[in-house]
């Protein structure tokens, strides 16, 4: 049985999210062993600012055998009035053939059927580029902070997914029991992460670590998404003081951490 992909958010690398470094990190991500990669908008922004473009990009990921599995990330706009900037993206991503644009919900003060219909008129503006947008529900806010409340905002359109970020799903205080009722086919990425020893919380995104490494229950949280039908990418998405290190020792030790976790599931 085939193993899940695993893939590097940059964002985890010193200097992950320099334009300027973006080949030799992706060589980097490579040789650690990898499947996909991460990338940040402005890191984008960046690289077509220095005068290069998409395809040049697409070709130096090819030429690594690597897949974009994520660009993070857009603001769900409030109006159809600002929607220049996400539809650019979710054609970089379209150009790019990345797996999903990560979405961040900019009210999450709404109520759920004003979400939901932002989400929607979201969706009408960016689905004819063919990339998911994933719904990141965030930890630390009073609602939208689990798997089911972000599945209750994006069900009803084709293309709108969720991202499950395992730091984000321990801080939100969720329950294992929580995986089995969002459909597989609705999970378009997993952040894999896991936390150094400090309570629910408090937990800050600084205190994320290598899977593995922390205290969360990550095979139970991974393995319980597998079982219920999951084969997407892994993308392993660490903040904190792993991104002083060198980041070739980084990308290698991420690889194993990650690589190790997932081969037991």
């Amino acid at each position: 049985m085939a193993r899940n992909p695993i893939g590097l958010n940059l964002v985890t690398l010193k200097g992950g999210q320099e334009a300027g470094r973006l080949v030799e990190n992706l060589e980097r991500v490579r040789e650690a062993g990898f499947d996909g990669v991460g990338l940040w908008l402005q890191t984008l922004k960046d690289w077509v600012a220095q005068g290069r473009s998409m395809d040049t990009l697409a070709r130096e990921v090819e030429a690594r055998k690597l897949k974009v599995d994520e660009v993070c990330f857009v603001a769900v706009p409030e109006s159809s009035q600002d929607v220049d900037e996400p539809k650019r993206v979710f054609q970089w991503a379209k150009e790019l053939e990345a797996g999903c644009v990560i979405s961040i919900y900019s009210k999450p003060q709404n109520p759920v059927e004003q979400a939901r219909r932002d989400w929607q008129r979201f969706m009408r503006e960016v689905e004819k580029f063919g990339v998911p947008a994933a719904f990141e529900f965030i930890g630390s806010w009073t609602q939208y902070n689990s798997p089911v409340t972000a599945l209750s905002v994006v069900e009803g359109t084709e293309l709108g997914k969720i991202v499950l970020d395992t730091f984000h799903f321990w801080r939100g205080g969720c329950d294992l029991t929580e995986i089995p009722r969002v459909p597989a086919a609705r999970v378009g990425l997993v952040h894999l992460n896991d936390v150094n020893d400090v309570s629910r919380q408090n937990a800050r995104d600084s205190d994320r670590t290598y899977p593995g490494e922390g205290i969360m229950p990550l095979a139970d949280i991974c393995g319980g998404l597998i079982r219920n039908g999951y084969a997407g990418p892994f993308s392993v998405e660490v903040f904190g003081k792993v991104r002083e290190d060198d980041p070739d020792q980084v990308c290698r030790h991420a690889y194993r951490a990650a690589a190790q976790l997932i081969s037991k599931l």
